[in-house]
């Protein structure tokens, strides 16, 4: 498991032992993505939260580097397996940082037996180089990082 790049996409997958369901929720219920959506060490803080089609999110994310701020506007959801949304830099205020692009994320949960679920990660950037950069800026360290996260909830909500 691990990232892999094709072109201007960056696909990252990881196993989780969890039901296509408590993931969809994970990534869908305002409490349980404050818990796990940021690297070691971080934390998220959600200011609006509308996981629908056509919805809108803004959250902030505070690591011991910094804080940014995020706002995503979902685009599709097929429940329990499917989101799909954008994600734009943005300041305090909500305003989407229009210097910078945004990013158009798929997340595919696919069942594959015995109370496994993979997690199909695909990160959309406008050009192959902002694919570099991003790689260049250690991501996959702290996607492995968040997705640990994610597999402690998950762990948690089983238990």
């Amino acid at each position: 498991m691990g990232i892999e790049v094709d072109r201007n996409k960056i696909i990252f997958k990881r196993n989780f032992n969890a039901s296509p369901e408590d993931i969809f929720k994970a990534y869908t219920n305002k409490d349980l993505f404050e818990q796990w959506f940021h690297p070691e060490n971080g934390t998220t803080k959600v200011y609006r939260f509308e996981v629908q089609e056509g919805g809108e999110g803004f959250f902030s994310i505070a690591t011991p580097q910094g804080k940014s701020y995020t706002v995503t506007k979902y685009q599709e959801f097929d429940q329990p397996t499917y989101i799909a949304y954008e994600d734009y830099f943005a300041d305090e205020n909500g305003n989407i940082n229009k210097e910078v692009p945004g990013m158009y994320n798929t997340v595919q949960l696919n069942d594959i037996g015995q109370g496994v679920t993979e997690l199909v990660a695909t990160s959309e950037l406008p050009s192959a180089e902002m694919v570099q950069q991003m790689i260049d800026m250690d991501l996959e360290a702290g996607m492995n990082s968040t997705f640990d996260n994610l597999e402690t909830l998950l762990r948690n909500l089983s238990s």
